[in-house]
């Protein structure tokens, strides 16, 4: 739905783009038009005063009455385009009403030399003019004028026309064809110019959306590093976390909130990634932290359950998503114990006593696929003595794939932790990114999460 509403919007900007600048184009050459007739009375004056009387006389050279047809009869088939030019641009009208006055201005000049052949060459240039507008309609009036110019004129004053006063009958056939040969190049010309012109809208209008996308996801991004923990500090522990997003705004989640003796651990990962990913991924933190806030002595089971009714909702209700998410909420006590619900990935316990991983797996379920998962949410619990570690991980890490497909594991994971186990935990953290990116050869397909904590004890916490 999201898609489909983006290319809706889209392909209506393209259309704003393209209405905006072809009605501008269309307002220019109207202008134009305007100046190209006064120009062109101008020069018929001219030509009457100069050509007709040996065009028309013979030798002698007398104000002829053709320079009055100049002015008056140039006057009446400029006022009419000239005015709609500046009244109406971009008018469809406006250009019919230019479309024929430019054809009439053809016939007289041809009439004003006395039929010479080369004015005729005005028709094809006018008809060349006439392109500028990129709109095929007008070739229309304008073909129609020309025919019926030249047939009327061969009919009654062919020496107007062609120079003779007898041509032959089919002289008007052979100048039709030769125009109808000139729309038809010209009417291709004009539809492949708008074609050209609505490729280009589309492009730039794909590009805002682009620019305008990169921009609101950079601010997705913003908000999502904003609301992570920026200082974890849960007397007891040594906490350290770190999110590498796939894109600019992941769908992983992890979150550290302050309860009474402890705190609540929870890490996520919504199926797949991107803008809508990392909205549902910020419903389920702001949520899953509400109701730790408003309920601090529930357990994982109950908060995650109640979670799942507000996503459940939300995603499916408003954002009309079907997104859903894996999660784990750990609920920390400072002399050790743990509680785990959820559904993610196995978590893995470092002991270290013997150096060893042990792998803890919790049953359950995603949360957004149905409205109710309280009979499928279990929890267990489990005890981590001093300097033991625990380590919480999305699927981006263990399934960072090398040049050949395979995946890096939990196996290798596991023996990654029992070789930096004993450093800082921001070093666990650091190590464990950077295997995974190695692995997969600097390119990253999911989003990447990991948690380290370990459970130092009050007593030697204080006492350091």
């Amino acid at each position: 739905m999201q898609k489909s509403y983006t290319r809706t919007t889209e392909g209506k900007r393209a259309r704003e783009i393209f209405e905006e600048r072809y009605d501008a184009h269309l307002r220019r050459t109207d202008r134009l038009f305007a100046y190209l007739m006064l120009g062109q009375w101008a020069a018929a004056i001219l030509i009457a005063v100069v050509l007709s009387p040996y065009a028309w006389r013979g030798k002698t050279h007398v104000v002829h009455e053709h320079v009055y047809v100049a002015v008056v009869l140039g006057a009446l088939i400029s006022a009419m385009p000239v005015t709609l030019a500046f009244v109406r641009p971009g008018w469809v009208g406006t250009r019919m009403v230019i479309a024929c006055a430019q054809m009439l201005w053809s016939a007289l000049l041809i009439h004003l030399s006395g039929g010479r052949i080369e004015t005729h060459f005005h028709v094809f240039g006018s008809l060349a003019f006439l392109a500028f507008y990129r709109d095929w309609r007008v070739y229309v009036p304008a073909t129609v004028v020309v025919a019926a110019d030249h047939l009327l004129r061969q009919m009654y004053w062919p020496e107007s026309v062609y120079g003779i006063l007898a041509p032959e009958s089919w002289r008007f056939l052979e100048h039709a064809f030769w125009v109808v040969f000139e729309d038809v190049f010209l009417i291709l010309s004009c539809i492949q110019s708008v074609r050209e012109m609505r490729q280009n809208a589309a492009q730039q209008a794909h590009s805002e959306f682009t620019e305008r996308l990169e921009h609101e996801m950079q601010i997705a991004s913003n908000i999502q590093t904003a609301l992570l923990p920026r200082e974890i500090r849960v007397p007891g522990t040594e906490i350290a976390a770190k999110m590498v997003p796939a894109t600019e705004v992941g769908g992983d989640y992890y979150d550290v909130v302050h309860a009474d003796k402890g705190c609540f651990i929870g890490i996520g990962d919504v199926a797949g990634h991107g803008l809508k990913a990392g909205l549902m991924m910020l419903q389920a933190q702001s949520t899953i932290e509400a109701l730790v806030r408003g309920r601090p002595g529930a357990s994982p089971r109950d908060i995650l359950t109640d979670a799942n009714r507000v996503v459940f909702g939300s995603s499916r209700g408003r954002l009309g998503a079907h997104e859903h998410m894996t999660i784990s909420l750990v609920r920390y006590h400072d002399d050790g114990r743990f509680v785990m619900a959820g559904a993610h990935e196995e978590a893995l316990v470092w002991r270290a006593a013997t150096g060893r991983c042990e792998r803890l797996w919790v049953g359950g379920t995603w949360l957004g696929m149905v409205e109710d998962i309280t009979s499928e949410t279990v929890e267990k619990s489990f005890d981590l003595a001093e300097d033991d570690l625990l380590v919480l991980y999305t699927d981006g890490l263990t399934e960072a794939a090398n040049g050949a497909g395979e995946q890096l594991g939990l196996d290798r994971l596991s023996a990654a932790v029992e070789k930096v186990a004993r450093a800082p935990v921001e070093e666990v953290c650091d190590y464990l990114v950077a295997l995974a990116t190695k692995w997969a050869g600097g390119r990253q397909e999911d989003d990447l999460t990991v948690v380290v904590l370990r459970h130092v004890g009050l007593a030697r916490q204080a006492a350091a």
